[in-house]
């Protein structure tokens, strides 16, 4: 049977294996914690589930939805955009999304043609390569380096590869490190772009996940010619990663072009879906800042203990996520299996980001912190 030659390049996501694994730990009678998807644990706000339920009592809720998401919802993220960021954005530059990653997918075939270069950073979420991939692009790798906080370094990009390319995906906050951008980076990444005419896409999916005393910041706020797109989520700040909704925002013409794709492969998010996401915007700032407050105390508590163990890490600001260094003596395999034959702990191989990543493993601090540090208390010490 033929079938697409591209899949032969692509391996399983790792995060459905890692489902198998964990089954198969419990199915032994193993105590697990899972700190490797990054799939909040925190309760849904009563408002959210009300919106969904009140949105099975509408009229035709159970009709096409609008393709590029509903009005209402659409004019909640321009409300948004305008109190947070200070960024004005019009219905056009709006489109509802089936989840940011359906998205990053299909961007790529809404800018791109067969052949086409796309940058990714590395490491990074897997979906930017692999939807590449996917859609016959050729994916050229910036490299990510700790000494430069995980920032791309523009000068080190070909002149060849930036002549060339049609997208330029970035991620700030950024998964897996936490490393989080400044108002510098964005300006020189954005004048990179417009200087070789690529399309510059930020997945935003953890604007939100930052301290207490941090504001957020958007790609857009420096897009002054709006030429950039941003993906939003509700996922990781309204822990809604099953209801699979969010949105792009960003230049007309982009989203003009991702609504074609989108009308042509989807119908659109669940009404009662959409009403849950319009209640979710409209909860007030204490709602995040407490979610905020509680990453953050898990954070430096995780942090406190890794040190005490001697595990090596790089402090982001962002996310729920902590970049470790694999300890000497151990591949990143070896050690992610000790971890969990030993103690029922499952965490993320560094080089699911990127094979430059053997070194590396991520933690995810979707469990309270009593129980993550109760956890994590029990591994050894490593030199």
């Amino acid at each position: 049977m033929k079938i697409n030659n591209r899949l032969n390049s692509i391996e399983e996501y790792h995060f459905k294996d890692l489902e198998s694994i964990k089954e198969k730990a419990k199915s032994d009678g193993k105590e697990i914690i899972d700190l490797s998807i990054g799939d909040p644990d925190l309760p849904i706000h009563p408002s959210i589930i009300r919106g969904l339920i009140d949105g099975l009592d509408g009229e035709e809720f159970n009709k096409y939805p609008p393709y590029d998401g509903l009005k209402e919802l659409k004019l909640e993220v321009i409300k948004y955009y305008r109190e947070v960021f200070s960024v004005n954005l019009n219905l056009e530059q709006v489109i509802i999304l089936i989840g940011s990653k359906e998205g990053i997918n299909n961007i790529i075939p809404a800018v791109c043609d067969i052949g086409d270069i796309v940058i990714t950073p590395h490491p990074s979420y897997p979906v930017y390569r692999t939807s590449g991939k996917l859609w016959g692009c050729k994916t050229y790798n910036v490299l990510l380096k700790m000494k430069n906080n995980y920032m791309p370094i523009l000068e080190e990009i070909p002149l060849a590869i930036a002549r060339k390319a049609k997208l330029f995906f970035i991620n700030y906050p950024n998964n897996p490190t936490g490393a989080v951008a400044d108002e510098m980076f964005y300006k020189d990444i954005i004048s990179f772009c417009e200087k070789y005419d690529i399309v510059l896409c930020n997945d935003a999916a953890y604007n939100e996940i930052i301290p207490p005393n941090k504001r957020p910041t958007s790609l857009l706020q420096f897009d002054n010619k709006m030429n950039c797109i941003e993906f939003g989520s509700m996922s990781k700040t309204y822990n809604m990663t099953g209801f699979r909704i969010g949105y792009a925002v960003g230049n007309s013409k982009v989203i003009k072009s991702l609504l074609k794709i989108k009308s042509n492969v989807d119908s659109g998010q669940f009404i009662p879906i959409q009403k849950a996401a319009i209640n979710a915007l409209k909860l007030d700032r204490m709602y995040i800042n407490t979610m905020r407050k509680i990453y953050y105390e898990r954070k430096e508590a995780t942090c406190d203990i890794l040190d005490k163990h001697n595990i090596k890490y790089f402090r982001g600001e962002g996310t729920f996520y902590i970049w470790c260094t694999t300890p000497k003596n151990y591949t990143t395999s070896e050690f992610c299996g000790e971890l969990l034959k030993d103690y029922g702990i499952i965490i993320t191989p560094g080089h699911i980001f990127g094979n430059m990543c053997y070194n590396n493993f991520r933690i995810a601090l979707t469990n309270t912190r009593e129980y993550i540090c109760n956890m994590l208390s029990q591994i050894g010490y490593y030199n």
